[in-house]
């Protein structure tokens, strides 16, 4: 093994053991979409609503290991992050970019903030950004060797990554378009590899045609923009373009990001001279940033959309801060080594609020959906809700979610759809309607400040009024406060007791 690889070894043993101590100091508690996903893990299918199933599989598998637990649900996101870092130094050694370098690629892969919370939280960006890394290693691999690659073996890499998300089919464009270039990517089957790509839509496929398409509608939805308020100021630019660019920044750090961009200048003014892998490497990149970007003119983009863009950047990042500019080396290790501080700085925000050791203002915690979610527990427990005789239910999939995972006895909960919201993975499993007539059920909302402080008392009585044409009776059983920022109360919960639930149900608006 090589020398640089091993240090980079234990650098990411370090991490991932740091990683679990925080994890099982249970701080920052489940996200919505997280535990939306260990729902999925109970009820293992061939898809679900909104993303195919693996991430499911991947939850199912780590709590096994350490049961229904936030550990449990995380623990493969440690594993996936640090086989992600390792892949990001072979494709930088494939490259033909020295060992040193290559390291450096790891390094920044795993300690940038993308790589601290891509081991942190369970999404499924880990997955389909692993298996896109392996893609990128087979063609690099190819274009540096000379060789033509086991089209086969590609399809099956992007196969797997399927499973996690779809956009890894992007991969196939960029194969298409190096073909062109490149003489020996035209050998070998392609086609019949993109076959076996294709195959990873199946349980997709499977579980849509039983639920009315609903994830292919869903995607076509959100790609056109959702449901959600346009954010553009003209009539053609709906979109968040600056916001989406300060995100990458964020998830790169500002420093390490300046760099990224200064190596494409580069790559773009030397294109016919460097390596061709590192140009597939680079192109590959540039062309995703701004493709995502250009569409983020015009619609609403998640900042993470793209993060599968950064594996084979960091590699080109690497290239030009380490074997192309004298002060590169310098400028990466200060960006990196801010990007550790910031990282640290943030997941110590929580900590810090919670005990008042600093006046950091709530709204700047990028955590406040994930905080106080163990106190919901008590607070149901305090207001009398058994498992063996109530139900829990809210009008948001997120809090339906958070619900099942934070509470006595971990039943999965119901959505009310009160708001006339879109459809969601509840909705197509049983119902109150099929399962819950005439019984009593807890229904919990929460909001963090400053919505919190606006709840009372005039969503206290606006829920009581809906709430009431489906129950019998509905009490308020009070507030709750689920987080403090010093001796302020941040975040809290309103919770009703509805007894004897009459089985209507809202206007479903049959919106994806």
């Amino acid at each position: 093994m090589e020398r640089h690889l091993k240090i980079l070894f234990w650098f990411l043993l370090v991490k991932a053991v740091f990683v679990l101590v925080a994890i099982q100091a249970q701080v920052i508690g489940l996200g919505p979409d997280e535990a939306q996903y260990w729902t999925w893990s109970q009820d293992l299918y061939w898809g679900y609503y909104s993303k195919p199933p693996a991430i499911a599989w991947q939850i199912w598998l780590g709590t096994k290991v350490f049961g229904n637990t936030e550990l449990g649900v995380r623990l493969l996101s440690v594993v996936i992050s640090s086989l992600v870092s390792l892949s990001v130094y072979f494709l930088a050694r494939v490259c033909r970019l020295k060992s040193e370098t290559a390291f450096w690629a790891g390094m920044v892969m795993a300690f940038s903030p993308l790589g601290i919370m891509s081991s942190f939280l369970a999404t499924t960006d880990g997955g389909m950004v692993l298996f896109w890394t392996f893609a990128c290693i087979i063609i690099a691999f190819s274009l540096s060797s000379g060789t033509t690659p086991n089209y086969d073996f590609l399809g099956m890499l992007i196969l797997s990554g399927a499973l996690f998300k779809w956009p890894i089919y992007i991969f196939w464009v960029f194969v298409l378009l190096a073909r062109r270039i490149y003489p020996e990517l035209r050998g070998g089957n392609m086609y019949r590899g993109m076959a076996i790509s294709l195959l990873g839509l199946v349980p997709t496929v499977i579980w849509n045609r039983l639920h009315e398409w609903a994830t292919f509608k869903h995607v076509l939805t959100t790609i056109m923009g959702g449901h959600g308020k346009e954010v553009g100021t003209s009539p053609l630019l709906h979109g968040n373009v600056f916001d989406f660019l300060g995100a990458q920044a964020a998830l790169l750090s500002p420093i390490l990001f300046v760099l990224l961009l200064l190596a494409f200048v580069t790559l773009i003014r030397n294109s016919t001279k460097v390596w061709s892998s590192i140009l597939f490497c680079g192109g590959v990149a540039l062309l995703l940033l701004v493709g995502y970007s250009t569409m983020a003119i015009f619609t609403k983009m998640q900042g993470n959309w793209c993060v599968y863009a950064y594996p084979s950047g960091i590699v080109l990042l690497s290239w030009y801060a380490c074997e192309r500019v004298k002060w590169g080396k310098l400028w990466l290790k200060v960006g990196l080594t801010l990007s550790l501080i910031l990282c640290i700085a943030v997941l110590s925000l929580p900590t810090i609020q919670a005990r008042g050791l600093l006046p950091i203002p709530y709204r700047v915690n990028p955590f406040r959906h994930n905080l106080g979610w163990a106190k919901l527990e008590e607070a149901l427990e305090e207001r009398g809700y058994d498992p063996e005789e109530h139900f829990l239910f809210s009008d948001k999939y997120q809090m339906t979610s958070i619900l099942s995972f934070y509470s006595p006895g971990q039943k999965r909960g119901y959505f009310l759809n009160l708001q006339g919201s879109r459809k969601n993975q509840f909705s197509y499993w049983p119902t109150m309607v099929d399962e819950q007539l005439g019984k009593t059920g807890f229904f919990v909302v929460t909001e963090n400040s400053p919505h919190w402080e606006k709840m009372m008392p005039e969503k206290m009585e606006e829920y009581r009024e809906q709430l009431g044409e489906y129950f019998e009776e509905v009490q308020f059983l009070g507030e709750y406060p689920l987080f403090y920022n010093g001796d302020k109360v941040v975040k809290g919960a309103l919770i009703f007791k509805c007894i004897n639930y009459n089985g209507k149900f809202p206007f479903d608006p049959d919106l994806f």
